[in-house]
C-alpha cells in the first residue's frame, strides 16, 4: 500500500513537535479520565477484592506512558538530554539510555507509518492514535478541556500547536465531525441512542436499511462509505459507516453536532462501544 490516506494529509499539516505535544495531551486526558473513576466510591461493593490495587496499577503505567511522551515532545521542541535529565533525577547518559528505545520507535514511525495486516488489506498504523489522527484529536481534546476543566477557550489545546490549517470550528466545519470505530455488534445499540440523543425515530427497518448499506463498504476507500441521515427534532446528523475489512470493526463518522454537549454524548458513546473486549 503506497497510496495516501486522509490521515496523512492531515499529519502532514502539522510540525512533529505538535504531534508530540497531541500525544502527551491525549495521554495526559487518559490518566486524567482514569484517575478520576478510581476516586469515586459509590460502586466498591461490587469490585472485586484487590481491584482497587489494579486499578492504581493502571494508573502507574499510564503514568509512565505520559513521562514518555513527554520526553518524545521535549526532544521533538529541541530540549537537550541535560535539560531533561534535569527533572528525572538522573545524568543525561542515564537519561538517554533509558528513552532512546521509544525515541527510536517515535522515529521509525514516521518512516514506516503503517504495517500491513495478514490479509495484506488493512493499515497498522505505527504512531500513537493522537499523532495519527490529529485532526480528530484536535477536536476530541478541545471539547473536553471545554467542558471538564470548565474553560472559556474553545480551543485550548489546539491553540499553541503548530499547524497550517484552521483549528477554528466555524472555519472549517469538519472538525465538528466525530471519528472512531465501535465493534460491529454495537451498531444497533450505537443507533438506538444516538437516535435518542437527538430525539428520532429508529426502529428494526431502519436497521435493515442500515445494515444492507453497509454490506459493499470498505473504509480504506474515501468512496466506500454508507451516509445515513439521523432527523431528530432537537438535531439533524449524518451517521457515515464503513466495514474494516478483515476485522469485526465498524469506522464511524458522525456529522452534524453542533453542541457541544452532544458532541461530548457522542463521543463518550463511541469510546463506550469500542472498549470493551471482545468475545
Amino acid at each position: 500500500m503506497t497510496e495516501t490516506t486522509p490521515y496523512d494529509q492531515a499529519r502532514d499539516q502539522f510540525s512533529r513537535s505538535a504531534l508530540a505535544r497531541l500525544v502527551l495531551c491525549d495521554r495526559a486526558v487518559r490518566l486524567a479520565e482514569t484517575a478520576g473513576n478510581l476516586a469515586v466510591t459509590r460502586y466498591d461493593a461490587y469490585t472485586a477484592l484487590g481491584g482497587r490495587v489494579s486499578e492504581a496499577l493502571s494508573l502507574v503505567r499510564l503514568a509512565e506512558r505520559l513521562l514518555v511522551g513527554a520526553v518524545i515532545y521535549e526532544r521533538e521542541r529541541g530540549s537537550s538530554w541535560e535539560d531533561i535529565a534535569r527533572y528525572l533525577d538522573m545524568d543525561s547518559a542515564a537519561a538517554e539510555e533509558r528513552f532512546t528505545p521509544e525515541i527510536d520507535r517515535w522515529n521509525t514511525a514516521f518512516v514506516v507509518p503503517y504495517h500491513v495486516d495478514e490479509t495484506g488489506r488493512k493499515r497498522i498504523p505505527q504512531l500513537p492514535t493522537a499523532a495519527y489522527d490529529p485532526k480528530d484529536a484536535c477536536r476530541r481534546l478541545d471539547l473536553w478541556a471545554h467542558l471538564r476543566l470548565i474553560v472559556e477557550d474553545k480551543r485550548a489545546v489546539s491553540a499553541g500547536l503548530r499547524v497550517s490549517f484552521p483549528t477554528d470550528d466555524t472555519a472549517d466545519p469538519s472538525l465538528r465531525d466525530i471519528g472512531g470505530w465501535i465493534w460491529q455488534r454495537n451498531l444497533a445499540a450505537f443507533m438506538e441512542l444516538l437516535s435518542r440523543y437527538v430525539d428520532s425515530d429508529f426502529d428494526e427497518t431502519d436497521m435493515d436499511r442500515l445494515a444492507l448499506g453497509l454490506e459493499a463498504t470498505d473504509d480504506e476507500d474515501p468512496d466506500g462509505w454508507f451516509a445515513y441521515p439521523l432527523i431528530g427534532s432537537t438535531a439533524s446528523l449524518e451517521v457515515r459507516l464503513a466495514n474494516s475489512v478483515g476485522s469485526d470493526v465498524l469506522s464511524v463518522v458522525v456529522a452534524g453536532a453542533w453542541s457541544a454537549a452532544l458532541r461530548l454524548r457522542i463521543d463518550t458513546l463511541m469510546s463506550a462501544l469500542s472498549a470493551d473486549a471482545q468475545p
